[in-house]
């Protein structure tokens, strides 16, 4: 078979054997056109699921990813025979690469002409150089991964490919008035010089042509133009070239091709070594550079601020054909960039700038804090990513040049670079230890203590820090996940006035949501690094405090999901994730079990509803078992609130028996502890898990019982619960008039008291009354509303049996094969997330089946079981009540 050719000179396109490849929909091609960017490189999971849905990717982003990468598997290789490992899109440590057949990626094949020409051209050889770029601009369709002008890694190797494009453009007319086509080249020319003013060597190109045409008021009125141009648009004098170039033209002197020869020479340092990834931070300091004066490239030590302020000097002098000065020196009339590594006084940056002559200087700062002058922009560098950290490793480790490192390799080098968090200094240090280390064993080594093998390279304070603020660094290191002001103020209290200062040296990373809320981070490397500044007293009490503050919140977690607040609170507990797990760890290891109980019990409805099944199950038996069996009342309460949870929990995981026994146990601890609010919870819970299992007559026992108990306590929320699992109960014994009267009243009362997922659920199961009545346009029409209400609401649970509710409704109002498209993604998402959306709430197996996928619509149920839930939702807001 052969090989797949690609093309991302255009819209992307994959052919075998010049037929073209279906692909499918936006994301897959998305997904292959990321791969495809990086050059071969590994493309790291996280990175994946951020390109393909942003900040805030669904609960099935995983399993939608592999979906999409074994369909393109298949178009790729069609004749693959199964469970034989993939040639062309291939796992590459934690994550995914594509590695085209030599000259099958136009992108490369185009790189390599381009290069071949250039060098042809430099070496006088003009004829073939310009063949060779003739050949290389011919590969090009259009714009660069056309079909995908917002996404940010189009953008960047977009750039890239625009920037050889247009050098290769440059080289192929240099070539022609080297060849003496100075007529026939100068409409090429012209247009190129408007396209890219900024580009002197264009202007001079587009004069000596014009001049040796004998047109030379033509030339010396594009001089003209050309200092205007660079004076109006860019702020800047014109560069020696031009200038010399205009005196030759008014001398009446002969020229050489390219005008007069003027040696570019840059004061920047030149480096021992090459310069590894960053090509899209580069690309945000010339676009910073094109509107600020100053421009301060902060992050950690070891992030390496400076080498790329030093990496864009060098590149702006070959750009330009001006000189880089380094600072301290002094900037000529004709300097552009003045590159500063290091923290001089904002006066004396200002004053640099004040005696400079040349209007259009810009400078550029590598700092740990900002300069805090007029019109300062800032570049905040975070560590590389991991697959550029990978390169720069491999690159760095001695003998690298006499080996090919294979994937083993990468996977290795993927784990030592995480255990430095990617940052560039602590990276190359440690690639010189691979000489005396095996890589698993460095990994290793540096997972538990990074500073103890690689010393100053992982220092991370680049200075001393005043006691205060060392003792504040160590006490914020026991967030995982990143904290905000409140949390702060939990586990160091009064400590907020010294928090900017942190933030000023890079130290804390500020991320900020769109609105009011900041949230603050600290990498790896400096939090294990600042949990050796608190001595061994303040650093438990840093834990505890940390515990507590998890525990409060999980608190009013537990009430607060219970609210019309539901949906900001399971927001906020996905982004304090991290943090509850670092809690749960601590009190388990410390032997807090009530602690533990109680934090696992508060967020155990933020597990049930991100279908974090396995998740939240092994949590909650462990904190089960941690807190033993307390005696006291409100040690029985917080077990009853645990046990409640892994109730449901095991309920939409499909182990209904066990999910019966825990909402037993659950109602017996309520019972224990006097907690008549709990005993009314724990039997609505066991009424409706019980339902499950097909035991009807029980269900609406433990249904009356918790009615009963919802009216003596007289809560709102446990009202409109108990109506709700009544309603339930009346459904599953057949009453669907009886059933349908009890679940309006409990969608009333929780939409009164603003208890959203009983609303969802009364919704959900008079759609499923409707459908039983052979009221199939109403089923319809409200499970539309029900879904399109849930489309962008945080839960996965809710979420898939309404949307399986939608497909049966579709089915029988003849929608047959939109019902099977959704039927396959409900299915596909639930198999990746671990919940089957047929069992839950649902005791008779006719129910699953009414309404299911007619055998003639299997090709659209097999489709959709590769839809993300994005997509889904998609194919629900075309369709119509």
């Amino acid at each position: 078979m052969a090989d797949p050719r690609f093309g991302v000179l255009g819209r992307l396109e994959v052919t075998i054997a010049g037929d073209q490849v279906d692909l499918g929909g936006l994301r897959p091609r998305m997904l292959l056109a990321l791969l495809l960017s990086t050059g071969g490189q590994e493309v790291p999971f996280h990175r994946i699921v951020e390109v393909l849905w942003g900040a805030e990717p669904p609960a099935t982003a995983l399993g939608t990813v592999h979906s999409h990468l074994a369909r393109l598997r298949r178009a790729l290789e069609p004749d693959r025979p199964p469970r034989s490992p993939s040639r062309v899109l291939v796992r590459v440590g934690g994550g995914y690469a594509v590695r085209p057949a030599p000259g099958a990626f136009d992108a490369d094949v185009f790189s390599a002409l381009a290069a071949e020409g250039q060098d042809l051209i430099a070496n006088g050889q003009l004829e073939p150089g310009r063949a060779a770029l003739d050949q290389a601009l011919g590969l090009w369709r259009g714009g660069a991964y056309a079909d995908f002008p917002d996404a940010s890694f189009a953008l960047v190797a977009g750039r890239r490919l625009e920037e050889v494009r247009v050098q290769a453009r440059i080289g192929r007319v240099t070539a022609d008035v080297g060849l003496g086509r100075h007529e026939a080249v100068i409409p090429e020319l012209s247009g190129l010089a408007r396209e890219h003013p900024g580009r002197e060597q264009l202007w001079q190109l587009l004069a000596v042509a014009l001049y040796r045409s004998g047109r030379q008021v033509d030339a010396l009125d594009v001089l003209r133009e050309a200092r205007e141009t660079l004076a109006g648009r860019f702020g800047v004098d014109a560069g020696p070239g031009l200038r010399g170039l205009e005196t030759a033209i008014l001398r009446h002197e002969p020229l050489a091709s390219g005008g007069p020869v003027i040696e570019v020479t840059s004061d920047v340092p030149p480096q021992d070594t090459d310069f590894v990834g960053r090509a899209a931070d580069l690309v945000a300091v010339a676009d910073l550079l094109r509107s600020a004066r100053v421009v301060t490239v902060t992050g950690p030590p070891g992030v390496g601020k400076s080498r790329l302020v030093l990496e864009y000097g060098q590149r702006h002098a070959d750009l330009t054909g001006i000189p880089t000065v380094w600072w301290p020196e002094e900037p000529g009339p004709a300097t552009r960039l003045l590159v500063v590594d290091g923290a001089p006084s904002p006066r004396d940056v200002a004053a640099a700038l004040e005696r400079a002559a040349a209007p259009g200087l810009r400078v550029l700062l590598a700092a740990r804090e900002p300069l805090g002058v007029p019109g300062e922009a800032l570049l905040e560098l975070a560590p590389l990513p991991v697959g550029e950290a990978v390169d720069l490793f491999l690159t760095r480790m001695p003998g690298a040049a006499a080996r090919a490192p294979g994937t083993a390799d990468r996977r290795l080098a993927a784990a030592v670079c995480a255990a430095v968090g990617c940052l560039p200094a602590a990276v190359e240090r440690a690639a010189t230890l691979s000489r005396a280390l095996p890589l698993a064993v460095l990994a290793a080594h540096l997972r538990e203590d990074p500073t103890a093998l690689l010393g100053p390279a992982t220092d991370p304070l680049g200075g001393a820090l005043t006691p205060a603020d060392a003792t504040l660094l160590g006490q914020l290191s026991v967030f995982e996940g990143g904290f905000d002001l409140d949390a702060m103020d939990a586990v160091a209290p009064g400590r907020r006035g010294r928090l900017p200062g942190l933030v000023d040296r890079s130290l804390i990373q500020v991320h900020r949501d769109g609105g009011t809320a900041h949230r603050y981070r600290m990498g790896r490397p400096l939090r294990q690094y600042a949990r050796h500044l608190l001595d061994e007293d303040e650093g438990a009490r840093a834990v505890r405090r940390h515990r507590e503050w998890a525990r409060r919140m999980a608190a009013e977690a537990a009430t607060g999901l219970r609210t019309a607040a539901a949906d900001d609170w399971l927001r906020r507990l996905h982004a304090e994730r991290r943090n509850v797990r670092a809690a749960l760890r601590s009190a388990l290891a410390d032997g807090d079990g009530a602690a533990a109980v109680d934090i696992a019990g508060g967020v155990a409805w933020y597990w049930f509803h991100d279908a974090a099944t396995a998740e939240g199950t092994a949590w909650l038996r462990a904190a089960l078992a941690a807190g033993g069996q307390d005696r006291s009342a409100t040690g029985q309460s917080a077990r009853s609130r645990a046990l409640l949870g892994l109730s449901a929990l095991r309920s939409i995981a499909g182990d209904v028996p066990d999910a019966v026994a825990q909402a037993h146990e659950a109602v017996w601890d309520a019972e224990r502890a006097g907690h008549d609010y709990l005993r009314a919870d724990a039997l609505c819970c066991l009424s409706f898990v019980a339902a499950a299992s097909g035991d009807a007559t029980f269900a609406g026992e433990a249904a009356t019982r918790a009615h009963r108990a919802a009216e003596r306590v007289g809560w709102p929320d446990l009202l409109a619960q108990g109506r709700m699992v009544s309603g339930h109960a009346r459904y599953l014994a057949g009453d669907l008039t009886g059933a349908a009267e009890l679940l309006t009243e409990a969608r009333h009362a929780a939409r009164d008291c603003g208890y959203g997922w009983v609303v969802t659920v009364a919704s959900w199961l008079g759609v499923e009354v409707a459908l039983d009545q052979a009221r199939y346009d109403d089923a319809r029409h409200a499970a539309l509303r029900l879904t399109s209400r849930l489309d962008d609401a945080p839960t996965v649970s809710s979420w898939l049996v309404t949307s399986l509710s939608l497909a049966r409704a579709l089915t029988l109002t003849g929608d047959g094969e939109a019902g099977a498209l959704l039927w396959g993604a409900v299915t596909g998402i639930g198999r990746r997330v671990g919940l089957t959306a047929q069992a839950i709430g649902r005791a008779n197996a006719h129910r699953n089946r009414h309404g299911a996928p007619a055998p003639r619509h299997a090709d659209a149920y097999v489709r959709g079981l590769d839809m993300s839930r994005t997509e889904a939702g998609a194919l629900i807001a075309t369709l119509t009540p």
